[in-house]
């Protein structure tokens, strides 16, 4: 039936004005779900997918992201002419003397006159005998519009000067760093560019596109005019004071809200709002929202609804069917205190007016005939609770992925579908309503993040969600609510389309599409200008920003840092991962000094007085040596004469036996999956030897490295000590990811290195646990699988050098 006082929901809602709602009764949504119903859509402050996007022609490229570094690669074209079916590349003229800053080359007769393949890197400018200058003309397209920085050449050949459309766009005299003007340019139309080159090389040419926009917020999109009744002309967001937006389940109060806006839920929308506001519009007498819903619930289980009953064994469980009883208890409570929550109430009284449901993740693999079922009892159980046996029902689908949802979702997504379908459920004729929120997904390029779960945290989602949700709510009413229609999206270049997909930028996939290694080092090399002129002087200029939190730096100055990380990769690491792709191997880690690894070791195993329970993760631990063993570490202590074994090393043990700790070894630089050498035998393990070491030289790095503790959840708490020095300590091992394990040789330790005899001393102690505080196992040992965790560990010990770059150095002379 129509309320009374209803109004037509137009497609473009209008902004709320004010004035003052009805004496009528509260109208009384209850609105439930997982956490995507109280919302995760960013407001504001969106960033881009890609802080640049580098653009190249070179034909060894392949569009996707950039092999290292956070940016993207595209192709832009190089064309002979303007027209379409201009060759691609550009013509040549070839002057006779050397550049002259000022001339007029196109008023002089060239000597020759050629083509050449600009963009690609390993081609190069023709020359003829004697000084002469080379200049290149061409037309460029671009895939994407925008602010655009154009390069030219590479090493000699980046000397040059770029005009586009006549202005002057780029320029490097020799000795000097290049003068870049950036412009905007637009898709699909054709530039001329001229180059003239000052010296010759390569044929290198490429452009970056800077000043990328964040997509997926609510202040962008209205920005760009739509959605435009959540804010006013001077973007602040509005308010609507006849609608109270009121959540019972997060606050910790029992209960909070107020007048509802953008803002209701913090700094990100939900469903909520929109829904509110079609509600307010709709009705002249004052609406309430009542908020139940939390997040990683399930409706099979947290939400189970009591017409849907328990096994014996769910009775036991306090929350099976927890949440439900949470939502009832908060409504009722709520409605109790009217006065106290809805502005202005006279004591009117309240009618339930609707009953509104998004959830369904946690759900995930449940079949369609069980969700199906509990939605059912669910909706039926509120109309028997709260009294209102008409109470219309709106329920949103799942929408993970759009179109191309998973199974185990898509089964949700049915039962989902079916509660709405009145030919699978008479009964829900006219009074349920199902909104397929599919059309609503967007993509992570078109979204400020990557979570998937949250719908990329992309506000128009939620915003569409909720809108949708209103308007089948008002329909259900017998109201009158216009569709969205929603404008078709502009489609993008293919290779555009392409690094903002979903399989290029999704958080599972950090390194664009997954090409082989040895063909991101071939495409390197088409890189190279890119990587070696721009990237690596960026970067270094980053790390050593006065405000920077890079540890290169530190690792360069030989300062030790205030506290050891468990995870000694480092920004030098990935400085050398540039030079490696850019086919520069000057820069690679290397094994220094004697063989350490595999090297003969005394040691000494035992388990200590001071007990730890098996269950407690990070072991390393004060404890009471062996007698005589005090000064274990010191180079004067005799592992001899305190009776200490010899054994080469890997030293490890699996179960109390010489295995390895897994099959396959996922970390860097660990070596776990390899079978010790010499039986670890108790908790705690010490090893020392002494070696014969090279002198470490200037401008090199240094450090240790721990094998056997580098994969995920593996190794234990340990100290290293070089001449009786501690050089690093760490309580316990890795958790949720791998890395490397060990130190840096710092300037407080360095001098031990000066050449000559050196003593290594390492103690560790053993794991007993899975996940943190965890003894179940869950790994993949087969002997051990669903297994209380056995203990194990697996220890070595080499060392490695490597060259600084020379930016790394000049940067510390410059700061100093």
């Amino acid at each position: 039936m129509l309320p009374s006082h209803a109004a037509s929901v137009p497609e473009v809602l209008p902004r709320p004005d004010q004035s003052p709602p009805s004496a009528g009764k509260v109208q009384v949504y209850i609105l439930a779900g997982q956490s995507n119903m109280v919302g995760f859509g960013y407001l504001e402050g969106a960033q881009p997918v890609y802080p640049s996007i580098y653009l190249s022609a070179d034909p060894q490229i392949k569009v996707g992201r950039m092999p290292v570094g956070p940016s993207a690669l595209l192709r832009h074209g190089v064309y002979q002419g303007a027209g379409p079916d201009a060759p691609k590349g550009a013509k040549v003229a070839i002057y006779a003397g050397a550049y002259q800053d000022g001339a007029d080359y196109t008023a002089m007769k060239p000597v020759k006159e050629t083509t050449v393949a600009l963009g690609t890197v390993e081609a190069r400018l023709p020359s003829i005998e004697g000084p002469h200058t080379v200049v290149a003309k061409a037309f460029i397209d671009v895939p994407m519009s925008g602010m655009h920085e154009i390069h030219a050449g590479f090493e000699d050949s980046s000397h040059a000067v770029v005009s586009l459309d006549g202005k002057e766009v780029y320029r490097k005299e020799p000795g000097q760093q290049a003068a870049v003007t950036p412009l905007p340019l637009e898709q699909g139309k054709r530039y001329p560019v001229q180059i003239t080159y000052m010296k010759g090389g390569s044929a290198a040419f490429w452009l970056k596109h800077i000043d990328l926009k964040g997509h997926g917020d609510l202040a962008s999109m209205i920005q760009d005019g739509k959605y435009t009744w959540f804010a006013d002309d001077g973007g602040k967001w509005t308010v609507r004071n006849d609608v109270t937006y009121w959540e019972t389940r997060i606050s910790s109060t029992g209960g909070a809200g107020g007048p509802l806006s953008a803002t209701s839920n913090g700094r990100f929308i939900g469903p909520e709002v929109p829904f509110g506001f079609v509600m307010g519009t709709f009705h002249a007498e004052p609406v309430l929202l009542i908020e139940s819903s939390m997040g990683n619930r399930a409706l099979n289980w947290d939400f189970r609804p009591p017409s849907s009953g328990k096994t014996e064994e769910e009775k036991a469980n306090e929350w099976c069917g927890k949440e439900y009883d949470l939502m009832v208890e908060g409504v009722h409570k709520t409605l109790k205190n009217l006065d106290k929550i809805v502005p202005d109430y006279q004591g009117q009284g309240y009618e339930i007016a609707g009953f509104v449901w998004w959830q369904g993740h946690k759900d995930k693999d449940v079949p369609k005939e069980v969700y199906e079922k509990h939605l059912v009892h669910l909706i039926q159980d509120l109309r028997k609770e709260f009294k209102a046996p008409h109470m219309p029902a709106v329920v949103a689908t799942v929408g993970f992925g759009g179109m191309d949802m998973e199974p185990g979702h898509f089964m949700t997504w049915e039962a989902q579908m079916a509660v709405g379908d009145p030919k699978q459920h008479p009964a829900f004729a006219g009074n349920v309503a199902s909104v397929d929120t599919r059309p609503f997904w967007r993509s992570r390029g078109e979204s400020p993040t990557g979570t998937g779960f949250h719908y990329n945290h992309n506000a128009e989602t939620y915003v569409l969600t909720g809108d949708a949700l209103g308007r089948a709510m008002v329909a259900l009413k017998g109201g009158k609510a216009e569709k969205v229609t929603l404008p078709p999206r502009p489609e993008p270049h293919p290779d555009v389309a392409t690094v903002f997909s979903d399989a290029v930028t999704g958080n599972f996939n950090q390194a664009g599409p997954h090409y082989a290694p040895d063909y991101y080092r071939q495409m390197g090399q088409a890189l190279k200008p890119i990587i070696v002129d721009e990237m690596i002087p960026g970067f270094i200029e980053a790390a050593f920003a006065g405000d920077s939190r890079s540890n290169l730096k530190g690792i360069v100055t030989g300062e030790r840092p205030a506290k050891m990380p468990l995870d000694i990769r480092s920004d030098l690491d990935t400085l050398m991962d540039y030079y490696d792709i850019a086919g520069v191997s000057d820069y690679q880690w290397k094994r220094f000094g004697p063989e350490m690894r595999t090297a003969e070791w005394s040691y000494f195993s035992f388990d200590p007085p001071e007990k730890q329970e098996l269950a407690k993760s990070d072991r390393y631990r004060e404890v009471t040596f062996p007698q005589g063993m005090k000064n274990w570490f010191l180079p004067e202590f005799d592992p001899v004469k305190a009776g200490w074994k010899t054994g080469r090393a890997p030293f490890g043990q699996m179960g109390g036996k010489l295995d390895r700790l897994r099959p396959r070894c996922t970390g860097p630089l660990c070596g776990c999956s390899e079978i010790p050498a010499t039986l670890w035998e108790k908790e705690v393990l010490l090893m020392r030897q002494t070696f014969e070491v090279p002198p470490v030289k200037d401008g090199h790095a240094y450090r240790l490295i721990l094998g056997g503790a580098g994969c995920d959840r593996s190794g234990e708490g340990f100290a290293i000590y070089v001449n009786g020095k501690l050089l690093t300590q760490a309580n316990g091992g890795f958790f949720r990811h791998t890395g490397i394990r060990g130190a840096y040789v710092h300037d407080d330790i360095l001098p031990e290195f000066k050449g000559g005899k050196v003593t290594i001393s390492v103690i560790s102690f053993l794991r007993y646990t899975f996940f943190r505080d965890v003894t179940f196992y869950h790994g993949a040992h087969p002997d051990y699988r669903g297994k209380p965790v056995p203990p194990h560990g697996h220890v070595s010990l080499w060392m490695e050098e490597a060259k600084l770059p020379a930016g790394t150095l000049a940067a510390v002379g410059a700061d100093n």
